[in-house]
């Protein structure tokens, strides 16, 4: 009788935690905007920092979605004299143009990442 019980709740456990799948932390968001900075810039600018200013959960048209609000700082890491002109979806300023970066400038970005519920994960993509 006992080993039944055992079993039961051990089934229980599994469902739940195929139902149920916390939000997407701050480390998340950050590994989704760390790749696009890194794949935009062909390598050249990294994310330096990466602070989570919100998030909110909804359900559009049945699929459960987190949108997450960050602010970070990105570096222009380039070993050349050119100017990087990398402009991301997320940095848009209003109404002006986005100066070029050379080797070691920063740049404080701001924007959201929007992650999509599957079977076992959330999925993240800048919006």
């Amino acid at each position: 009788m006992r080993t039944i019980a055992i079993v039961v709740a051990l089934f229980g456990v599994i469902v739940f935690s195929k139902l149920y799948l916390a939000e997407p932390s701050a480390s998340d968001g950050e590994k989704v905007v760390a790749k696009l900075v890194q794949d935009n810039s062909q390598g050249n600018m990294k994310l330096t920092g990466f602070r989570q200013t919100g998030g909110k959960e909804y359900i559009l048209s049945g699929v459960r979605v987190y949108l997450m609000t960050f602010e970070g700082s990105v570096e222009c890491v380039s070993s050349s004299d050119q100017a990087m002109n990398v402009v991301f979806a997320f940095d848009r300023r209003e109404g002006t143009s986005v100066s070029p970066m050379h080797a070691g400038d920063h740049r404080t970005v701001k924007g959201a990442v929007q992650f999509e519920k599957t079977s076992y994960a959330w999925v993240g993509q800048p919006m």
